[in-house]
């Protein structure tokens, strides 16, 4: 680096110490689009017109035409950090297009020192062009060494406008080169709202506008205050009635903006970027990235909520700087902090009932398209009926895509809606006398169509589990399958059996004394099987041990192996005053040996079935399983008017 020990010959001095660079400017931001979106402010207090960047993975290059500096105010302006900006120009517009200047404290321009080791800056002004070049590894070695930091003296690049600034960015920092070509427009867009034809931001070619955001067509209701400006074409979309106006709301809150919700939760996480916030803008530039974190608001239509509020007011130069040092929160007990938040969080209020009403009303819409459910809607009365309607809206406010699982909701709303309904009969049943007998019939008929129904969709269910364990019946494939299902679904070995019911302390002490057995089996027995579980369920004890699919062993192994584990069992049953029957399920993945000839296998399954031991094959399991539940839906042709109902649902 030529002359920077030579203060005497050296146009250009860095003013600031190594705790400010360090909090401020290595280490204040993380990505491209936040450091980007320090210099575009800076443009724009430069009363820029038009920016262009072009980046790649070696270099990022920003060109405005703004005003330009000269040696001297390169020094004043750019390399001094933390000036009071807008007092030392006399004020808080620019003067030739009097906007509203962003900067404040002149330390955004630091953010470039932790994205990128060196830096170039030309720039032109009244007829002449200089440049200056500085390297973050020179400046923090001569901060640390207390030695002044003065940036090289270069040559120029050709501007083209009459006035303007180029910065040049190279050597970037791996850790933010993911973020230089990741939706940079998108990202760049989702930080100002001032985008317009005096005001062009270029990013490799292309126009940056509003409508880069990306996010406004995922909105399926807003509410909106104040003037919209670039807002109010994007909003204009959705249908008039879902956007409520709040405008009169304000009370004399200066602000405009909007706050939607989404159609999907889902949908407002994107590339790893969460776009569940309301963003508050203020001067044209996002001010505070979020403030829905300091709500505790939990429902579930927080999930849904995206927004962006612009209140200038709480930046205004003659109040005080209300941004924390960092510049990435706002003071928390600043009174304009307070009053923005409070109104928020009424509208927040306003957005939830809203959501429930919209939601109820299109949820209606959208179940009674289904002429099955249209026919049992109109058929509901009073109360009834606002209820049903209700619990469409709760149908619809669940984010659903699929057809299959919104029917399926519905199909469980009506059966609950109707077993709420008959329990308020059921209430009557007190005023029944043999006069009214048929009204007592008729209430208990409508149970057992509601009880009807609620198998029915149960076997369905145990129906589909039966046929996903089919895919998997070849290979030992099958046999992790059906280890991980059996032992919690006792209803694949017996219909009538349902969950375990052994209490914890037993279950443990007979596994222990089942693994104490094991510890007596030779090698080959061992190896021959998967696993062996105790289950007590209809009043049965149940033995239940998986063989390989891999292992054919005899009958009369089997049978020696399980009366140890039945005196095992017997044993813990006798001290603990548990009595009932014991009955072994042995699942294998071949007929035994010797099972070919059919006169061995009839004597075997006496044997076996002498002391209550049933060997059968995974394949007879999931087939017998099939049948069991296929004959109960078979049987049921002739339904009640429940079942008609959902099974209509189904068919639509």
């Amino acid at each position: 680096m030529a002359n920077n020990n030579i203060s005497s010959v050296s146009k250009y001095e860095l003013t600031i110490d190594l705790n400010a660079l360090n909090h401020l400017g290595l280490n204040l931001y993380s990505n491209v689009p936040a450091v980007l979106s320090e210099i575009i402010a800076n443009s724009w207090d430069a009363d820029s017109e038009n920016i262009k960047i072009t980046t790649s993975n070696e270099e990022i290059k920003i060109v405005d035409d703004g005003c330009g500096m000269t040696t001297q105010e390169m020094n004043k302006k750019f390399l001094t950090v933390g000036r009071q900006r807008r007092r030392d120009m006399g004020g808080d517009l620019t003067p030739k297009f009097s906007r509203q200047v962003m900067g404040r404290k002149g330390i955004g321009k630091l953010s470039i020192f932790s994205i990128a080791n060196d830096i170039e800056i030309h720039t032109k002004k009244k007829g002449k062009t200089i440049g200056i070049k500085m390297n973050v590894s020179d400046i923090i070695e001569k901060i640390e060494s207390k030695e002044q930091y003065f940036p090289d003296e270069i040559g120029h690049i050709n501007i083209e406008s009459e006035t303007g600034t180029v910065i040049i960015l190279r050597d970037i920092k791996k850790r933010v080169q993911s973020s230089i070509n990741n939706n940079l427009k998108k990202r760049i867009s989702r930080r100002f709202d001032i985008f317009s034809d005096k005001f062009k931001v270029i990013v490799n070619g292309d126009s940056v506008t509003i409508g880069d955001r990306g996010y406004f067509h995922k909105l399926e209701f807003a509410t909106k205050y104040g003037e919209l400006g670039n807002y109010g074409k994007y909003l204009g979309k959705l249908d008039d009635d879902m956007v409520h106006d709040r405008t009169s709301e304000l009370n004399g809150l200066k602000i405009s903006g909007w706050i939607g919700l989404s159609k999907e939760s889902g949908s407002l996480e994107e590339d790893g970027v969460n776009l569940n916030k309301i963003s508050i803008l203020s001067r044209g530039k996002v001010a505070l990235e979020d403030i829905l974190v300091s709500y505790r608001e939990g429902g579930l239509y927080t999930k849904f909520l995206i927004g962006e509020i612009r209140a200038d007011f709480l930046d205004d130069t003659d109040d005080e700087d209300i941004a924390t040092s960092s510049r990435q929160d706002f003071i928390q007990d600043d009174k304009r902090f307070i009053r923005i938040k409070e109104f928020i969080e009424n509208e927040l209020k306003y957005i939830s009932n809203a959501r429930v009403k919209y939601k109820e009303e299109n949820g209606t819409k959208m179940a009674i398209k289904i002429p099955a459910i249209n026919e049992w809607f109109n058929s509901l009365q009073g109360d009834a009926k606002k209820s049903a309607k209700s619990m469409f809206g709760k149908i619809n406010a669940i984010s659903l895509d699929d057809d299959l699982q919104r029917k399926s909701l519905y199909k469980q709303g009506v059966i609950a809606f109707e077993t709420l309904h008959h329990k308020e009969k059921l209430s009557q049943l007190d005023n029944l006398n043999d006069e009214n007998f048929e009204q007592t019939l008729e209430i208990f008929s409508e149970l057992d169509d509601i009880e009807a129904s609620w198998y029915y969709q149960i076997t369905v269910g145990r129906l589909s589990v039966i046929q996903k364990l089919q895919t998997h019946i070849e290979g030992n494939a099958l046999e992790k399958v059906v280890q991980e299902y059996i032992y919690e679904h006792l209803w694949l070995l017996d219909p009538s059996w349902e969950r375990a019911t052994e209490p914890p302390i037993m279950e443990k002490k007979i596994t222990s004394e089942f693994s104490r057995v094991s510890d007596e089996l030779s090698a080959e027995e061992k190896n021959g099987r998967v696993d062996i579980k105790y289950r007590k369920t209809s009043g049965k004890h149940i033995i239940i041990e998986l063989k390989r699919s891999s292992v054919k062993p005899k009958a009369g192994n089997i049978l020696e192996q399980v009366k140890k584990y039945k005196r095992a069992l017997k044993k813990q049953l006798d001290e603990h005053n548990e009595t009932g029957e014991i009955e072994v399920i042995c699942l294998v993945g071949n007929r035994l040996s010797g099972w070919e000839v059919l006169s061995e296998k009839e004597s075997d399954e006496k044997s076996l079935m002498a002391h209550n031991i049933t060997v059968i094959t995974y394949q007879q399991l999931i087939k017998d399983a099939e049948n069991s539940y296929k004959s109960y839906l078979d049987k049921g042709k002739d339904k009640g008017r429940i079942q008609q109902l959902l099974q209509s649902i189904d068919d639509s």
